[in-house]
């Protein structure tokens, strides 16, 4: 369970790095990094390591964008050492994929099912 601390950090952390996506250059042309979605952040209890859920527009191209993302992280920390964070320390980010609409497609398909149905039905 995270702290309310925790919370009010993760939040702020997500939108300067949706704000760090849209101002900064990538210098790469092979991936459009402008139509990312930061779902969530979900921040250490020492507030030293933020870990950066995100999802590409259509789901394409995600392990070539988390790797680009991971390559450049330090733009990132760069921007976020600028940004008046009232912390002693500026948090280590590590991107990863959010596979929550994956999984939640899952289940639905599954409780589509007509067995399932019926067996939710008795």
């Amino acid at each position: 369970m995270s702290s309310q601390r925790q919370m009010r950090f993760s939040e702020l952390i997500r939108s300067l790095i949706s704000e760090c996506i849209l101002v900064e250059d990538f210098y790469d042309l092979n991936i459009s990094i402008k139509s990312i979605t930061v779902s969530f952040v979900k921040m250490s209890r020492d507030l030293r390591i933020a870990n950066v859920y995100i999802m590409p527009l259509g789901g394409q191209n995600k392990e070539k964008i988390i790797e680009k993302l991971n390559e450049n992280k330090f733009i990132f920390q760069k921007f976020l050492s600028k940004a008046k964070l009232n912390s002693k320390f500026t948090p280590k980010i590590f991107f990863f994929i959010d596979d929550t609409f994956d999984e939640a497609e899952k289940i639905e398909k599954l409780l589509l099912n007509k067995n399932v149905k019926r067996d939710l039905n008795e």
